[in-house]
């Protein structure tokens, strides 16, 4: 007589800060086949399949579930609460805003304390913005992005809104400024576009800034891209609107024939790179500065760009085979030049980048990698030959971390930044995802449990907090040096620069949870 088929069982727990990866742990038994995993919305909306996705849709509660046999297992993820500007975090609590780390760049304030009724925030470099339920706005944080009364505007009572923040529909952040797309598709601005050596420019200024020429023609916008002083707007038509900083790309005059049937726009530290239809590509800024030189546009080795990837002073482009070319116009930055490693530039999946160096992840596992030479390539030599069955690469800036298939972190770069993990490898395995801020990492382990490294003060080491970081599911961070890790609970550690937001301990009386799953 067949014995009868025991029962299968299935069991599911997702990892991962909402707006990343986010990656399934399953624990199955007697399945037919390996168990599957699905994605939805809580609204139904399928946002794909497989153990890892990128999180898409952050703002709604998502709901994974694993299947095996006829049994299923599901685990609803609350949708994001958590933001970070530079330097400070903010928590949605049932509404209304929880906020600490640096004041001036959007800790707490009386202004804060005041929102209530609101669904998302707006992180910039310098602050944090909401859209009320009237439709109008606040933002606090920098005296730059802070204001209080929406229905002030410029030039009438000399605040700093180029128009009444009034009939809103959706906030588009810049680095030290705002843009508030109105429901007639007309554009408001505040802010500043961070100049490189000359004074700061005002979104209000009305020769560089968002002048009447400017607000004019930023009908029907899609994106705003920004740099170090300036600010490049790409409209549904492929045309493009830039301001700011002359020299940094604030003026693109120059280009101005070109720049038509843009499809995407990067922005490095000084300059900008646009996409065409035709698959050319287009550049501007500091380091592109029309000189009168020898200077081609567009870009003379691109041709057939299908994807634009850019660091702090080069670019790359993909193209539709999957073939990446570097380029750049300053000489002195090597990460423009991949002449060395141009052969394995093939069947690319993705870029990334730090500051001055890129690394491509292949289709197959493996990485190539190229810039910076003097912080990475010694690093790099030693670990070439273990960047295989790579999964997905996080950057410092300085440094890098490769997550393998395996569950094993490969690290490079500037040591400072976090570019050497040797003290932490013999416990950096079965790792579920990584988060990085400007100096340090932290892994975040199938376990629970929270592996730290990099510079020290920045949240590389997280010893002070160890014993509380158990049953962890997310981890997030400001830029500037702080992390924030939540439990599966709700319960959550902070660590870090305390300047930054790795001291919690203002808030704890009002925030005890912050909700991640059921």
């Amino acid at each position: 007589m067949p014995q009868p088929q025991p029962k299968a069982e299935v069991n599911i727990d997702v990892f991962g800060a909402r707006g990343s990866t986010l990656t399934a742990v399953i624990n199955s038994s007697n399945c037919l086949t390996a168990p599957t995993v699905s994605w939805a919305t809580a609204g139904g909306v399928k946002l794909g399949s497989g153990l890892s996705i990128q999180d898409t849709q952050p703002d709604a509660a998502v709901v994974a579930t694993a299947s095996c046999n006829d049994v299923t297992a599901s685990q609803t993820l609350a949708a994001n609460s958590v933001f970070s500007s530079a330097a400070a975090f903010a928590v949605l609590k049932s509404g209304s805003p929880i906020a600490w780390g640096n004041p001036v760049w959007g800790a707490g304030s009386a202004l804060s304390a005041t929102i209530t009724n609101v669904s998302q925030l707006y992180p910039s470099e310098r602050g944090f913005a909401a859209i009320l339920p009237d439709a109008t706005v606040k933002a606090w944080g920098s005296s730059f992005v802070g204001i209080a009364d929406p229905k002030l505007a410029y030039p009438a009572t000399g605040a700093i809104a180029t128009d009444p923040l009034t009939d809103v529909a959706s906030i588009i952040p810049g680095k030290v400024a705002y843009f508030a797309v109105k429901k007639d598709g007309t554009v408001a601005a505040w802010g500043r576009a961070r100049g490189m050596k000359d004074p700061d420019v005002l979104m209000v200024n009305q020769t560089l800034g968002f002048s009447p020429a400017v607000k004019a023609a930023m009908k029907d916008v899609q994106t705003i891209v920004s740099n170090e002083g300036s600010y490049a707007a790409l409209k549904k038509d492929g045309t493009v609107v830039t301001f700011g900083k002359q020299s940094t790309g604030g003026d693109s005059s120059y280009v101005t024939a070109i720049l038509k049937d843009v499809t995407q726009i990067v922005g490095g530290n000084y300059d900008f790179l646009a996409l065409r239809k035709d698959g050319t590509v287009v550049n501007w800024g500091y380091g592109y500065g029309h000189t009168g030189d020898d200077q081609s546009v567009p870009v003379p080795e691109v041709t057939g760009a299908a994807r634009l990837f850019m660091n702090g002073y080069a670019g790359v482009a993909v193209d539709a085979k999957k073939a990446a070319t570097a380029f750049g116009y300053v000489g002195e930055v090597d990460s423009a030049d991949a002449s060395s490693v141009a052969k394995l530039l093939v069947n690319v999946a993705q870029v990334y980048s730090t500051n001055t160096a890129f690394a491509a992840l292949k289709e197959d596992g493996s990485v190539v990698a190229w810039g910076d030479a003097i912080r990475m390539n010694d690093s790099l030599n030693k670990v070439q030959s273990s960047l295989v069955n790579v999964k997905s690469i996080v950057n410092s800036e300085y440094a890098f971390a490769a997550l393998k298939q395996d569950g094993s972190v490969v690290t490079w770069g500037d040591p400072q930044n976090g570019g050497d993990s040797s003290a932490v490898t013999a416990r950096l395995t079965k790792v579920v995802a990584i988060t990085a801020n400007k100096y340090a990492f932290a892994a975040l382990k199938s376990d629970g449990t929270v592996v730290t490294w990099g510079m020290g003060s920045k949240g590389g080491d997280s010893a002070d907090v160890a014993a509380k970081l158990v049953n962890i599911r997310a981890i997030y961070a400001t830029p500037y040096g702080a992390f924030l890790a939540v439990a599966k609970d709700g319960s959550y550690v902070t660590w870090g620069d305390a300047w930054a937001g790795g001291d919690s301990s203002s808030v704890i009386a009002n925030l005890t949870k912050i909700p991640f799953s059921n």
